[in-house]
C-alpha cells in the first residue's frame, strides 16, 4: 500500500476532513527531497500512532525548513525517526518541539572547509596581492616564515563555508601583512633594539634573538602578535576594503567564542582582553587593576614599526607586573601565532641564497675581459642612473658599479676586487653607474659555449637579438616515488572509462562537410543553395557529406611548466595529468612527445626530455614523469621555438603544441612583463608559420590579461581549480583533435 493511500486511511479513521486531509498532503509535497520523503515516512508513522500529532509536528518541520537547507532538514528529521524508533513518541515530539533558530542552528554540523580545498584559491589569492611568490601550506597552527603561510588543515568555526573560506582568506592577508610590514623581519634601526634591549648581541635585527631576551617570551610573543594586528589594521583596510569589511562582520561571532577573564591569571587576562578589543568588543569581564585601560599604550593611527616595538616594552612591563602565570593563547584567528626560529631559519636561508648568487656574481665580476665593452648596454635604465655623492662605488676595469650592504660584504669578506676601489660618489667627476647584475648580463657574450642557440625578439628595437639565448636538452633525472601506480589507483575508474573512449575516437569516423557526392544531404549546404538561387546567384554544388575512415595522423608536444611557482599541488597536478593524457594517447595512438622546461637567465635555458616522439611509454618514461620538479624561471621563448623545431621534425598532418603553464613567462633578468609577452607571442608566430596549431592551458587567473595576445582569443583556456586540471586536460585533447 501506497504513502497516500495509508495516510489518507489513518486520518479518515480520525474523522478528519477530506480538505484537511489534502492539505496536510499538499503542506508533505512543498518539501523538497532529500527531506521530503521522511517528512512523508515520519508522518506515517505518527498517523499510524495518533493522526492529531501530524499537523503539530507538520508546523514544527515548516518553521524548521526556513532556517535549515534541504540537506541539514533531512538531517534534522532522520534524527527525529531515530529517536521515535529508539525512544519514542515522546522522545521523538521534545526534540522536534526544539526549533528556536539557536537550537536548529546548534544542529547543524559546520561546514567546514579542508585546506586542499582552499588551497589554490588561497595562492592566486596571496600571489595577485603581493607579486610575490608566497606558498601555502597545511599545519597545525596558523603562522608564517615569511616563505610560506601555513594554515590549519580544516577550518569550520561557522556553519557556512563562506565564512569559514573567508577565515581561511583573512588569514592568509594579516601573514602577507605581516611579511610586506616588516612585523618578522624587523627592519628598524638596530639601536632601537640595542637602546631597550643592551644585552642584544648582534648587529643586526633578528626576530629571534630579539624574544629570546624576554623572561617571558611567550608572554611577549603574544603581546606583539596583538600590537602589530593594530597596526597592520590600517594597511589593510587601505589594500583589502573589500576583504576587510567582509572581515568586520564576523568579529562579533569570533567574539562569543573568547574566555571570560574572570577565570584566567592577571597576566592571561591582561593578554586576552587585548584580543577582545582587538575584536571591537570591551572585554568580556572587568579586567583586574592595570587592566582598566590596557590600550593606553598602542600607538596612534597607523604608526611604524618602531612604535610597536616601543609599545611592546611598555605592555610588556605591565604585564610583568601582574599576579599569577601566563598560559599561551592558543592561535588566535585572523593573525594566528609567530614562531621567530621559524621565521629566523628562513630568514638566514634567503640570505645565504642571495649571498650565494652575489658570490657568482662578483666571480664573473672578476673573470671580465679587460678593456672596453664591445657593445653599450642596452638597458635604458643604466643611461638614466646618476652618481649619488654620498653613496659607495666600485670602480673595476673602468665601470662604475653600484653597492648595497650586501655586494659591500661579499667584497670586503673576499678581501675585495683585485684592481677594484671603493670611491664616494662625491669623488667622481662623471660617469654613469650600473648595478652589478645589468652589468654581467650585459657583458657575458652572446656566445656562451654550448647549447642550441636560437634568437630573442626584441619589441622594442623591432628586431631579434641573434643568437642570444642557449638551450641545453637534456633527459629529466627519474624520480623514485611512485607516482604513475598512485595516479592510477586514484583516478581507477575514470581511466578505464578514459581508455575506452579514446579507443572509440580511434575508431570513430570523421564528417567531411561540403563534398561534391557522399553518405548523406549536408542540410547547411542545400540551404545555403536554396538561398543563393533565390537571391539569383549561381547555387554551391557540393551538398553533400562523407564519413572519413582514413587513419589518425596526428604529432603532439606537450611543453610542461618546471618553473619555481609549480611548487607544491600545481606539480603534483601536473604529472597526475601527464599520467592520465598518457593512459589515454597509448589507447589512441596519436604519436606525443613531453618536454618539461624551466632555465636561469637566456644563458641556461634547460630543457627536459620526459618522452620523445619515438619512445614507448615504458618504465623509464614513468619514472621521468616522477623525477618532474619545480626548479627556475620561465623564459618561454626559445622552448616554444625548440618545440616547434621537433614538431616540424616529425611526419604529421595534424601538428599541436600544447603548452601547461601556472604563468606568465618570466625569468630571473629582464625577461618579464612585455618584453617576455611580446617574445612568446613571436615565437608562437613562427610556429604557426611552420603550421604549428599552439594551445595553452593555464591556471594563472591574470591569464585573460596576456594570453589573448599571446595565442589568440580561442587557442587558450583558463582551468579555475587546479584539482580540476587532470580531469579536464583528456577532455581538453580529445575537443581539440576532433
Amino acid at each position: 500500500m501506497d504513502f497516500r493511500t495509508s495516510f489518507v486511511r489513518n486520518l479518515s479513521v480520525d474523522f478528519f476532513e477530506e480538505e484537511e486531509i489534502e492539505y496536510l498532503l499538499g503542506d508533505i509535497a512543498s518539501f523538497d527531497q532529500p527531506a521530503r520523503q521522511k517528512v512523508q515516512a515520519l508522518c506515517l508513522a505518527l498517523s499510524n500512532a495518533s493522526s492529531s500529532l501530524v499537523p503539530r509536528v507538520l508546523s514544527h518541520i515548516r518553521h524548521a525548513s526556513d532556517l535549515l537547507a534541504a540537506e541539514d532538514l533531512d538531517h534534522w528529521v532522520g534524527k527525529a525517526f531515530d529517536l521515535l524508533d529508539s525512544q519514542g513518541i515522546d522522545a521523538a515530539l521534545f526534540f522536534l518541539g526544539k526549533i528556536s533558530e539557536a537550537e536548529l542552528t546548534a544542529f547543524v554540523a559546520p561546514e567546514g572547509v579542508p585546506f586542499q580545498d582552499a588551497a589554490p584559491k588561497l595562492e592566486t589569492f596571496l600571489r595577485g596581492i603581493s607579486g610575490l611568490d608566497l606558498k601555502v601550506a597545511s599545519d597545525q597552527d596558523q603562522y608564517t616564515d615569511t616563505v610560506t603561510i601555513f594554515l590549519p588543515a580544516l577550518v569550520k568555526r561557522f556553519p557556512e563555508r563562506a565564512k569559514n573560506f573567508l577565515l581561511y582568506k583573512l588569514s592568509a592577508a594579516y601573514a602577507w601583512a605581516q611579511i610586506a610590514q616588516g612585523t618578522l623581519t624587523f627592519g628598524v634601526d638596530i639601536s632601537l633594539i640595542t637602546r631597550r634591549l643592551p644585552a642584544y648581541p648582534l648587529d643586526h635585527p633578528d626576530i629571534e634573538v630579539f624574544f629570546s631576551l624576554f623572561p617571558e617570551k611567550e608572554m611577549a610573543l603574544d603581546l606583539y602578535t596583538i600590537i602589530e594586528a593594530f597596526r597592520l589594521a590600517p594597511f589593510l583596510r587601505g589594500e583589502l576594503p573589500g576583504l576587510m569589511k567582509q572581515g568586520e562582520a564576523i568579529l562579533p561571532a569570533l567574539f562569543q567564542n573568547r574566555p571570560g577573564l574572570d577565570g584566567l591569571s592577571e597576566k592571561s587576562a591582561f593578554i586576552e582582553s587585548l584580543y577582545q578589543q582587538f575584536l571591537g568588543n570591551q572585554a568580556n569581564a572587568i579586567p583586574p587593576g592595570a587592566l582598566s585601560s590596557p590600550l593606553r599604550h598602542l600607538p596612534d593611527q597607523e604608526p611604524g614599526l618602531e612604535e610597536s616595538i616601543e609599545t611592546l616594552m611598555h605592555l610588556y612591563s605591565t604585564a610583568a607586573s601582574l599576579a599569577g602565570a601566563y598560559e599561551p593563547r592558543q592561535s588566535l584567528p585572523f593573525f594566528g601565532r609567530i614562531y621567530p626560529d621559524r621565521v629566523s631559519r628562513a630568514q638566514r636561508e634567503l640570505r645565504q641564497a642571495e649571498r650565494r648568487k652575489l658570490e657568482a656574481l662578483v666571480t664573473k665580476l672578476i673573470d671580465l675581459p679587460e678593456g672596453p665593452r664591445q657593445r653599450p648596454l642596452a638597458k635604458s635604465a643604466a643611461e638614466k642612473r646618476s652618481i649619488v655623492p654620498e653613496k659607495e662605488y666600485l670602480l673595476f676595469k673602468g665601470k662604475l658599479i653600484e653597492l648595497d650592504h650586501e655586494l659591500k660584504a661579499v667584497i670586503e669578506e673576499r678581501g675585495g676586487v683585485p684592481g677594484g676601489v671603493l670611491v664616494k660618489g662625491s669623488e667622481m667627476g662623471g660617469g654613469s653607474p650600473v648595478s652589478l647584475t645589468d652589468l654581467i648580463e650585459e657583458e657575458e657574450a652572446a656566445g656562451t659555449d654550448g647549447g642550441i642557440k636560437y634568437d630573442e625578439w626584441d619589441y622594442k628595437r623591432g628586431g631579434y637579438k641573434k643568437n642570444w639565448c642557449s638551450l641545453y636538452e637534456q633527459d629529466i633525472h627519474p624520480g623514485h616515488e611512485p607516482v604513475v601506480e598512485q595516479t592510477l589507483r586514484k583516478y581507477g575508474g575514470y581511466v578505464k572509462m578514459l581508455r575506452k573512449k579514446f579507443e572509440l575516437l580511434k575508431r570513430e569516423p570523421r564528417t567531411q562537410r561540403r563534398q561534391r557526392d557522399g553518405d548523406d544531404i549536408d542540410l547547411d549546404a542545400v540551404i545555403e543553395a536554396f538561398s543563393d538561387l533565390h537571391a539569383g546567384l549561381s547555387p554551391g554544388e557540393n551538398l553533400f557529406t562523407r564519413l572519413d575512415r582514413a587513419e589518425r595522423n596526428i604529432a603532439v608536444l606537450f611543453l610542461i611548466d618546471m618553473s619555481g611557482s609549480t611548487k607544491g599541488w600545481v606539480n603534483e597536478a601536473e604529472k597526475e595529468s601527464l599520467v592520465l593524457m598518457a593512459e589515454a594517447l597509448e589507447a589512441l595512438g596519436d604519436r606525443y612527445a613531453v618536454y618539461g622546461f624551466s632555465g636561469m637567465t637566456r644563458n641556461r635555458c634547460d630543457l627536459y626530455r620526459v618522452k620523445g616522439f619515438d619512445e614507448p611509454y615504458a618504465e623509464s618514461v614513468k619514472r621521468r614523469i616522477a623525477g618532474i620538479e619545480p626548479r627556475d624561471y620561465t623564459r618561454m621563448g626559445p622552448f616554444i621555438r625548440h618545440a616547434a623545431k621537433l614538431l616540424a621534425s616529425v611526419e604529421a598532418r595534424t601538428k599541436l603544441l600544447i603548452t601547461l603553464s601556472d604563468g606568465k613567462p618570466e625569468d630571473w633578468d629582464a625577461y618579464k612583463g612585455e618584453y617576455g609577452i611580446e617574445d612568446t607571442r613571436k615565437a608562437l608566430g613562427e610556429a604557426r608559420e611552420r603550421g604549428i596549431h599552439p594551445f595553452c592551458i593555464t591556471i594563472d587567473k591574470e591569464a585573460q590579461s596576456y594570453l589573448p595576445h599571446m595565442y589568440g582569443e580561442v587557442n587558450y583556456i583558463f582551468i579555475d581549480d587546479v584539482y580540476k586540471l587532470p580531469n579536464r586536460i583528456t577532455e581538453i585533447y580529445r575537443r581539440l583533435t576532433t
